[in-house]
């Protein structure tokens, strides 16, 4: 059966074990690590509480931005970035977890999107060097003992907008613990939801679920934005019956919590396609 998990971010003003016991009330069993760079949390208080909330980690998100560049035509930066993930790995297994997000490239300056043209100039140039990053980068998976997860990404970064060639170049690495994550809020950024779900299927483990208006990726609940929920669903019923689904909502947690009081967990499993 597919879990429903959530965010569980740390270093930010609100209560984590809180948030965390809202999100398991609407019916997640699992959550995903994300924490602010400036004030992470030690791995024992992640743990407490996630425990206070009820849930268990599976997964990292690692670290992005700007600073992070695994498709740099930088030779040492690829590699820097490969000790990056290699050490976020071994924090994810520290938190009981076995998977790893990964954005395949650092932010565009300012994070100004990208017109399609530079996109698909930028895609032609940085994908051989993400194809030698994700063999590296598989080696590392087997080593330690985790999949990785490369995320698609909306138009403020170099390579990645794409969903269906990023899932080509993933399932070319050639190693199940070299898998996608499916962001359906960028995904619908940068095209069609249901279209990059059948186009990436094939190399998509894990779902990043929130919604938005197509032009502000402000990850929204499922349903409150423009995404076509029920086309999305019934490809995921199909396609995708074992992925995680993770909320990744950014709502106060008193919004959650008021949505799991109005009994709005079965409305929500339904978007999702659960």
């Amino acid at each position: 059966m597919a879990a429903l998990a959530t965010i569980a971010p740390f270093g930010f003003d609100f209560d984590p074990a809180r948030l965390l016991a809202a999100y398991r009330a609407l019916g997640c069993t699992a959550c995903q690590f994300y924490r602010n760079e400036a004030k992470p949390p030690t791995v024992r208080e992640a743990l407490d509480a996630a425990a206070a909330g009820g849930l268990i980690f599976d997964s990292v998100h690692g670290v992005f931005g700007f600073d992070y560049d695994p498709s740099s035509p930088d030779p040492s930066e690829r590699a820097r970035c490969l000790d990056v993930y290699e050490q976020e790995a071994e924090l994810c297994l520290q938190l009981g977890g076995n998977m790893v997000v990964v954005h395949p490239s650092k932010w565009t300056p300012e994070r100004r999107p990208l017109a399609r043209a530079e996109a698909e100039a930028h895609a032609a140039q940085r994908y051989p060097l993400l194809d030698d990053f994700l063999e590296r980068l598989a080696a590392v998976a087997d080593r330690v003992g985790v999949t990785f997860l490369i995320e698609n990404q909306p138009m403020n970064c170099y390579v990645g907008n794409d969903p269906a060639q990023l899932a080509r170049h993933v399932i070319a690495a050639g190693s199940t613990r070299i898998r996608m994550c499916l962001d359906t809020g960028h995904a619908h950024i940068t095209g069609d939801v249901v279209e990059a779900l059948n186009d990436a299927g094939p190399a998509i483990s894990y779902l990043h679920m929130h919604d938005n208006d197509r032009t502000v990726d402000d990850h929204r609940m499922p349903g409150d934005g423009t995404i076509d929920w029920r086309g999305a669903a019934s490809v995921i019923r199909r396609a995708l019956p074992r992925a995680t689904r993770m909320l990744e909502i950014f709502y106060p947690v008193e919004r959650v919590e008021a949505l799991a009081a109005a009994g709005g967990g079965e409305k929500l499993r339904q978007s999702v396609g659960m």
